[in-house]
């Protein structure tokens, strides 16, 4: 398996880091003041992990195809497998009790409606437990919005304005939780100082477990729908 040549990103940070996304890309974050040659000499000594990583990303990827909206296919839903059950006429598109219930005549649309579908889902679900959480942590946020980003979970700026992957609707809702509750307690330390974890953890005190669910199932979320 031939590994791609790293994508060289540089920005304001202060040091070296390697990243292997879901999709095989290769990523090589450095600093401005950073020369090549020391960022090659950087990729050499940590060509055995990248390859590690990578074939190890790859195989999840496989593992994982992409949905064919097929009768008994399963779909997440807060952690739980459900079944696409295809039917005539059901009063809607698509529709979940205890399985998606998909209307036959529109079937070629169906990825677009299941995308919907979690996207609102998802919108709903993370505006309750961000009104849930903000209190607890004991701040106030601006607004909430939805992203598709192939890596980050979720996001916040100083403004008060938090961001969710949409696809965390998949999770189970303590995984959920987690997320909100990280993204809520930078509205109090923009960082990842101990002051940052120590809140996460005054909250959710298992923070340890969630992240490595996330960094465990990324493959299983992203390949749906």
């Amino acid at each position: 398996m031939t590994i791609p040549i790293p994508q060289l990103i540089r920005s304001r940070r202060r040091s070296l880091a390697l990243e292997v996304r879901i999709d095989g890309a290769v990523i090589v974050r450095a600093p401005y003041f950073v020369t090549d040659s020391v960022i090659q000499k950087f990729v050499s000594q940590n060509r055995e992990w990248i390859d590690k990583v990578y074939q190890r990303t790859r195989h999840q990827s496989e593992q994982f195809a992409p949905k064919k909206f097929i009768e008994g296919e399963k779909f997440l839903y807060l952690g739980q497998e459900y079944p696409l059950h295809i039917a005539g006429e059901i009063g809607g598109r698509l529709l979940f009790e205890d399985q998606f219930l998909l209307s036959a005549r529109y079937l070629p649309k169906a990825r677009k409606l299941f995308d919907r579908w979690y996207r609102e889902e998802a919108f709903s679900i993370l505006t309750q437990r961000c009104q849930f959480y903000a209190p607890k942590i004991g701040v106030l946020y601006q607004r909430i919005k939805l992203s598709n980003a192939k890596q980050r979970w979720g996001s916040c700026n100083p403004k008060g304005n938090l961001c969710f992957n949409w696809r965390l609707v998949m999770a189970p809702r303590e995984i959920l939780d987690y997320v909100v509750i990280h993204e809520l307690a930078h509205l109090k330390e923009l960082n990842h100082s101990a002051r940052f974890w120590a809140i996460v953890k005054k909250v959710i005190p298992s923070y340890r477990e969630a992240k490595k669910w996330l960094k465990d199932n990324q493959p299983r979320l992203f390949c749906a729908p």
